[in-house]
């Protein structure tokens, strides 16, 4: 009955998130008590000063170096318990995070008992450190268990202050504080265990309603976030699902649109050519344009990435330039590669995923760059890490805009107002791989190629760390 008291856990905090949080307030808890020893040593330390100044002031220092070497002692062991504790830990477990709150607790109020005997009992102006303690109990453990912990504070420290007035234990008080010794004052006694119990009582009312209720809108608000997660997975299949459905009757169209225009089903007129070739463009960008949507659910519902290699930033670049040679030598745009490294620029990445993603930028930048434009790629080696620089010359990106690029199907309004077409998904697909990938993307605009007012230029920076960690 006493254990299962003890290890009992609120059906409000039943949820994995707490579990983790408390792990965190464990280790606050202990660094927290670090902090603690280092104040009780400069306590020491400045009343041992004070009595060689001061000749009527006269205090024992060894119980409380003693005391301070325990507490440093056993917050070394809680430490490492700590920090060999799983995050998880669920309430059938004989051993778990609550456990261990409610251990320091417990120990640090004993630590707390024995600091405030050796300097004056309840003379001792440390008394008060009390309600520090249960504030803190109560953000850990319930109103039932800190109820108990103050009802055993309350009970020592009275029978404690009794044994002192009856002279049964000696009293360890700090001479020259008092003019007149309250330890033997009935009066006081009374009045400061009485309004002393009340605090501590009230603390730990006020401190669990609060508590009580940042946990349960806690977990209202991850069972929100699980639920959204779910419903946008759920959407992402639906997406993915009538995409891919409308891609079929476009496919099947291009093929009749290949057999009409390579002759297969017979002459076509000179007049009808143009018209044949339009329709065959828009369809193009529709099946690309799905490609992207199909593209983009998937990696919307895809926790983790797999394949992971080492990739060549100058042969994934050689390759971007291949793609795209065509189109850059139609506007005439001078483009240029760098890279500083002394090797083939390795990377540990999924070959198919950065090099969309490279590829993305680079075609990005031809889109929205002018006739007779500059466009440079730049590989920085940062030693753990490669910095990427994709720039332009082009129309460049509206202060008030950078940071919406990155929003699905956003385009902005300067390409809006231009005429230049696109879905809007190819900045949100590159920054989804490049944080897949556990990088960082930042844009600049105006840029360094900037040449006029209507010609700011673009900048990508991209920062990929050399070796994928899972974690």
């Amino acid at each position: 009955m006493v254990d299962s008291f003890f290890t009992l856990i609120p059906e409000r905090i039943q949820y994995d998130q707490f579990w983790i949080e408390l792990k965190k307030r464990n280790r606050w808890l202990i660094m927290l008590r670090y902090g603690a020893v280092v104040m009780q040593i400069s306590l020491i330390i400045f009343l041992t000063v004070l009595g060689k100044i001061l000749p009527r002031f006269e205090f024992d220092s060894l119980p409380l170096c003693i005391i301070t070497a325990v507490i440093l002692a056993y917050n070394i062991i809680f430490h490492r318990i700590s920090v060999s504790m799983p995050e998880l830990y669920q309430s059938q477990k004989k051993f778990h995070s609550l456990h261990l709150s409610m251990l320091q607790i417990i120990l640090d109020i004993i630590a707390l008992m024995l600091f405030i005997y050796f300097t004056g009992g309840v003379e001792s102006p440390i008394f008060f450190f009390y309600i520090f303690h249960v504030i803190i109990g109560s953000l850990f453990l319930t109103d039932r268990i800190m109820g108990v912990v103050v009802t055993w504070v309350m009970l020592t420290s009275i029978a404690g202050s009794l044994l002192e007035y009856h002279g049964i234990i000696p009293h360890h008080g700090i001479s020259a504080i008092y003019t007149l010794p309250l330890y033997n004052n009935p009066s006081y006694m009374i009045g400061h265990f009485i309004f002393f119990g009340l605090t501590l009582y009230l603390s730990i009312y006020l401190t669990n309603s609060i508590a009580k209720q940042l946990y349960l809108r806690e977990r209202s608000l991850t069972q929100a976030y699980n639920d959204l997660e779910n419903a946008e997975k759920s959407k992402s299949r639906y997406v993915f699902s009538v995409v891919h459905d409308l891609k079929t009757p476009i496919a099947a169209s291009m093929t009749y649109l290949d057999m009409m225009l390579d002759g297969t089903l017979g002459e076509v007129k000179s007049e009808h050519l143009r018209p044949l070739e339009r329709i065959k463009y828009r369809l193009s960008g529709a099946v690309k344009t799905i490609n992207d949507i199909l593209f983009f659910s998937k990696l919307k519902s895809e926790s983790g990435i797999e394949n992971i290699t080492d990739v060549s930033l100058i042969s994934l670049f050689d390759e971007v330039y291949l793609d795209y040679r065509i189109l850059l030598n139609s506007k005439n745009i001078k483009y240029s590669f760098k890279c500083d490294a002394t090797d083939e620029a390795i990377i540990q990445a999924e070959p198919k995923l950065l090099q969309l993603a490279m590829s993305n930028l680079v075609s990005n930048s031809i889109k929205y760059t002018e006739q007779d434009g500059v466009i440079e790629v730049v590989v920085n080696d940062l030693k753990e890490m490669y910095l990427i620089s994709v720039a332009d010359n082009g129309i460049g990106i509206p202060e008030e805009e950078k940071e919406k690029i990155f929003q699905d199907f956003y385009r902005t309004s300067i390409s809006k107002k231009m005429g230049i077409e696109g879905t809007g998904l190819g900045m949100s697909i590159v920054l989804q791989v490049i944080h897949k990938l556990h990088g960082e993307i930042l844009v600049e605009s105006p840029c360094y190629l900037a040449t006029e007012s209507n010609k700011p230029g673009t900048r990508f920076i991209i920062r990929l760390p050399k070796i994928y960690s899972a974690l």
